[in-house]
């Protein structure tokens, strides 16, 4: 597969991803207000998950889906494909790594190779896809360390609230700083999680509740969400779109996170839960610096508070419904999407009239013979005799550096050709001419 080739297959499955993503988080948009306030925050959140599978995988490459032998062409681009049926081709004189003879009968130097289209859109992507990472990182590591240069341990009461809660929760891996640096108590770190508050005193209640929030997000594995969030905007960072469903998602976790929280809760408890939310907002005074996105936990705080007052335990009749509904679209979907991709990538030839696809037929084969000896064969010309699309004979040139090549080279362009073009041996006509000779020939005609 050359440059060009890789470079091309890259981008397509990229814009592949990102249609998918796209179409997928439309209609989640659509949807969420319609299941707003009928269906567990939970599921609200967990269902975006079907939108990063969709940006992260490539469907069509994964499902194979049979294609017909005969019908599937390689993926040239349709610039080549154009050339080929409009006869062009034919009109040049090929001749790699060489130009024509200039005036005084040398060979004149192969114009520079300039790349593709392909390959620069490729590239401008790796750019794009580093710089943007590359950002969500420093960022993240400068935080860090601004972090721990002003950590201190915290009191020897909040640290038993902190492992009694863990205890509850089967879970014992959170250590507990506290830091004038921050404003409101986050939960920070990939291997070694720490929650961190803000250096002051808080009541009982509050702390608990504080506490039990950080806990949760740890015992969900929200802060690997984040970071494949943050993985795939950096894949898609030319999608605009994916930008609002990283804020979705973060939004979603926190409603999801509060639902976990208030679950087990009365609704006193649930009460002073709320009202920890609009402490803890109220002593966020200033935003947190926008690298630090994965920590805008406290926004949307009237949402958060509505949320928990009109909480209710959904059964799980109506959730496992909502599921089946939502993987048979979002399988519907990308089932669609991989059917265009296999009929756009693949099926050139549905597209163009008979004659024109006995041209691209030829065009394949030239590329498969001169593969079949790359270091020999220079050129390879295909004509193809047919009646009403029935290949009916093949006359075959083809252009080579061996002077005298072997019996077993011919025999094995002519098996090739008449497998690839499911054609009788004895309806292949094919000539050999050594490249010198024509070389030679050319350059004595004045």
């Amino acid at each position: 597969m050359t440059v060009e080739e890789f470079s091309a297959e890259v981008i397509a499955l990229i814009l592949s991803m990102t249609v998918n993503g796209s179409i997928i988080s439309c209609f989640l948009f659509v949807l969420k207000p319609i299941i707003k306030d009928r269906l567990p925050k939970s599921f609200q959140y967990y269902m975006w998950v079907s939108v990063l599978i969709a940006l992260l995988l490539p469907v069509s490459k994964i499902i194979a889906i049979p294609v017909p032998k005969a019908s599937v062409l390689p993926m040239e681009s349709i610039d080549t494909i154009v050339q080929r049926i409009s006869g062009t081709t034919f009109e040049k004189t090929v001749s790699p790594g060489f130009s024509p003879q200039n005036g005084n009968g040398q060979i004149a130097p192969h114009m520079p190779y300039l790349p593709s289209m392909a390959v620069v859109l490729c590239i401008v992507w790796q750019i794009g896809m580093v710089l943007v990472l590359g950002f969500y990182i420093i960022c993240y590591v400068i935080y860090l360390r601004r972090l721990d240069r002003h950590n201190t341990s915290a009191d020897r009461q909040e640290i038993e609230v902190l492992n009694n809660l863990q205890s509850s929760l089967g879970i014992n891996v959170l250590r507990l700083y506290k830091n004038p640096m921050v404003e409101t108590p986050i939960l920070i770190g990939f291997f070694h999680p720490v929650v961190i508050l803000p250096d002051k005193n808080y009541e009982d209640t509050k702390l608990r509740n504080i506490l039990m929030h950080e806990i949760t997000h740890r015992k969900r594995h929200d802060i690997f969400v984040k970071w494949l969030l943050i993985s795939v905007e950096s894949i898609h960072w030319f999608n605009p779109l994916v930008h609002f469903v990283r804020r979705e998602m973060n939004r979603a976790c926190e409603l999801a996170c509060d639902e976990a929280v208030i679950k087990g809760l009365d609704r006193n408890e649930m009460q002073q839960y709320g009202d920890t939310l609009i402490a803890v907002a109220a002593d966020s005074i200033r935003k947190m610096p926008l690298p630090i996105a994965m920590f805008e936990d406290k926004k949307n705080l009237k949402e958060r508070l509505g949320a928990i007052m009109k909480y209710k335990k959904q059964s799980k009749r109506t959730v496992l419904a909502a599921s089946a509904i939502l993987a048979m679209i979002v399988c519907t979907i990308l089932g669609v999407s991989t059917m265009r991709s296999v009929e756009s990538g693949h099926h050139y030839a549905d597209k163009f009239s008979l004659e024109d696809q006995m041209n691209i037929r030829e065009y394949e084969l030239e590329n498969i013979l001169q593969k079949y000896d790359e270091e020999n064969i220079v050129m390879a010309k295909v004509h193809l005799e047919h009646l009403d699309g029935e290949i009916r004979k093949a006359y075959i040139s083809i252009t080579g550096h061996e002077k005298n090549p072997d019996s077993e080279m011919i025999n094995g362009l002519t098996m090739l050709a008449s497998e690839e073009l499911e054609l009788d041996i004895s309806n292949i006509d094919l000539m050999y001419i050594d490249f010198e000779s024509l070389t030679s020939r050319e350059g004595g005609v004045e």
